[in-house]
């Protein structure tokens, strides 16, 4: 089982240590490696400016065609899905669930092992995925 690297994209106003976070994600495949991308609803709303944040930061080039509308072309990386998300610092809790309207459900099977073996901070939670 190949372990996602988990990123999570934090808006400057919320602070790092903030019990409770939402919001949305995506799940990608990138040179052949798994990405979990997080974002509060408050930095993006939704998943394709998600999906914007992690082109540009890794210059992968994209253009907006419309407001709603994102296009790319890197063979090497597929959007496998996305949906909603809330952790609980405070619960030691992490909740994924719902689906894109742009790019459809996560694979939510094996996802809550994969996040426990990823090293990240919330892989110690308890991982509900529905």
């Amino acid at each position: 089982m190949q372990t996602p690297v988990i990123l999570e994209y934090r808006s400057p106003a919320e602070p790092f240590d903030h019990p409770m976070h939402q919001g949305k994600f995506l799940q990608l495949m990138w040179r052949g490696q798994e990405y979990l991308i997080f974002a509060p609803s408050g930095l993006h709303r939704y998943h394709n400016q998600i999906l914007a944040h992690f082109l540009t930061d890794n210059t992968i080039s994209h253009r907006w065609v419309t407001q709603e509308r994102l296009e790319f072309a890197h063979p090497a990386l597929v959007v496998i899905g996305g949906g909603r998300f809330r952790v609980s610092t405070e619960e030691k809790t992490l909740a994924l669930w719902d689906d894109s309207q742009a790019y459809g459900r996560f694979q939510a099977p094996g996802l809550a092992d994969k996040i426990a073996a990823a090293g990240h901070p919330w892989s110690r939670f308890t991982i509900r995925v529905s």
